[in-house]
């Protein structure tokens, strides 16, 4: 089974495709063979948004990639198609294909989570072995989700805007919250359906809702959790933990809140305070698959303000070697 690496990061210009790179030649040294491919257009020259110069990727000869076919047409004869995924299945045509030598390549993927594992599918067909590494997005965090990936690296920005390190405090934060009790998921694991968005366990336990729609707009599972204030109750969210149902959620002391992963909770922390202020038990799911976090310090050194979980291995992605680095 092919092993699947993302990688994703706090900010724009947060040195992910940095990471990329450099785990890409550490993970060629020893497979000769990766596939590579990214969420969204990546490898651009230029950053469209800031006009400042981007890292190259380059795809190595004998290596393996996924882009859309239009990227492909400076590279007549420098590489061999193995599969094509094309609509209605596919937003546009793309091309999983072989380098028969170094190529610089515009790297472009899909953008939903849906057409990925589908591409994965397709992948571990073609290539079973071969290890798959996904250049991410900031708006994309999907790809950190345990059905996804299985391990991903995250670069943080670090900078002196104070809503910028709440941002990169926010992310930390999620990384670090425990997994619930194994009797606890066990409970959840009876009632869970693949259509659930959110689900309400009494202390029995016993089912008191089930819903399928996006949390913080079910206002029928908000409902359902008032008239239950005072109860011991755990809810599960299949769906973003986002700042207006946190906020909701907030004054519930005696609820338990599990999130199928930490990819649900969404910069609540922005708001000064307003973290300080949930009453509620947090819990995870799924563990985090974190490999480690490069930062990025822009100016003086901000790394003593970040909240870094002490189990997760951490480098300054621009002041030490990261040649020596095992990553």
């Amino acid at each position: 089974m092919m092993e699947t690496l993302a990688f994703i990061g706090s900010d724009k210009n947060a040195g992910k495709t940095t990471v990329f790179n450099f785990v890409y030649q550490k993970m060629h040294a020893v497979y000769p063979k990766v596939c590579l491919t990214s969420i969204g257009i990546n490898g651009e020259p230029v950053d469209t948004y800031e006009g400042h110069p981007k890292p190259k990727i380059t795809v190595y000869k004998l290596c393996f990639f996924i882009t859309a076919g239009e990227h492909l047409r400076p590279h007549t004869g420098k590489y061999e198609t193995v599969h094509l995924f094309l609509p209605p299945h596919f937003s546009k045509p793309y091309v999983l294909a072989k380098s028969l030598l170094d190529l610089d390549l515009v790297l472009e993927g899909p953008n939903t989570q849906k057409e990925l594992m589908e591409m994965k599918g397709v992948i571990g067909m073609f290539l079973p072995s071969c290890p798959l590494l996904i250049d991410g997005s900031i708006d994309r965090q999907f790809l950190a989700h345990p059905a996804v990936c299985d391990g991903f690296y995250f670069a943080v920005l670090v900078s002196s805007r104070k809503q910028q390190l709440m941002k990169a405090n926010d992310f930390l934060t999620a990384l670090a919250f425990p997994v619930c009790p194994k009797d606890l998921r066990g409970d959840i694991e009876e009632f869970q359906r693949d259509e659930t968005k959110s689900l309400l366990l009494g202390d029995s336990p016993e089912s008191i809702y089930r819903g399928r729609q996006i949390p913080f707009l079910d206002e029928t599972l908000k409902e359902t959790v008032k008239r239950q204030k005072g109860e011991e109750c755990v809810l599960y969210l299949n769906g973003a933990l986002s700042k207006s149902l946190f906020s909701f959620l907030s004054p519930f002391s005696k609820l338990t809140v599990v999130l199928d992963n930490f990819t649900l909770y969404q910069n609540v922390s922005v708001d000064a305070g307003l973290g300080r202020s949930f009453r509620p038990r947090l819990f995870l799911f799924h563990p985090v698959k974190v490999k480690s976090i490069f930062l990025n310090v822009k100016g003086e050194n901000h790394r003593s303000r970040l909240e870094i979980p002490p189990h997760i291995p951490v480098y300054n992605l621009y002041r030490e070697d990261l040649h020596e680095i095992g990553v």
